[in-house]
């Protein structure tokens, strides 16, 4: 399980060091093979899988209905963008163009742990979307049911 948040910089030929405290966690799960896409929501930022998990995660959506345009869209998107890499000796691995242009990202990133996968933000739009986030809706009744009922 992947928990946190981490800052990170990304260098000038698009890449990331993975954290030391999960590296060998992604080695025994995947041997260092991992797949990097965009996140499905409007929320400019990408997803980072191990193999194992993506491989779980594409055969859900490849399994949407065909003529869906909103399934037809999502497989476009996490398909399409997906990318695959490989952590080199020194935990690192290159994030593709496309992607780092998708999720606007510029040298300074967070890696977010979200269980079985990690998402990357750039740090800037991070910081902006924690603030949102944090704001109390004035209405308590406007938070989702779902969460009314979450015990933790």
């Amino acid at each position: 399980m992947f928990r946190g948040a981490t800052s990170l910089n990304l260098d000038s030929k698009g890449r990331i060091a993975i954290p030391a405290r999960y590296r060998e966690a992604v080695v025994r799960q995947c041997e260092g093979n991992l797949i990097i896409t965009v996140n499905n929501t409007n929320e400019r930022c990408l997803w980072l899988f191990t193999l194992p998990e993506w491989e779980a995660v594409e055969k859900k959506v490849v399994e949407l209905p065909s003529f869906s345009s909103q399934a037809q869209s999502l497989k476009r998107l996490l398909i399409g963008y997906a990318s695959d890499c490989e952590m080199d000796a020194n935990g690192r691995l290159r994030i593709a163009q496309p992607l780092i242009d998708f999720a606007g990202l510029d040298k300074h990133l967070m890696l977010i742990g979200q269980g079985n996968k990690f998402e990357i933000w750039d740090e800037t739009l991070w910081n902006t979307k924690c603030k949102q986030w944090t704001e109390l809706p004035e209405d308590q009744e406007s938070i989702s049911e779902h969460l009314m009922n979450l015990s933790l």
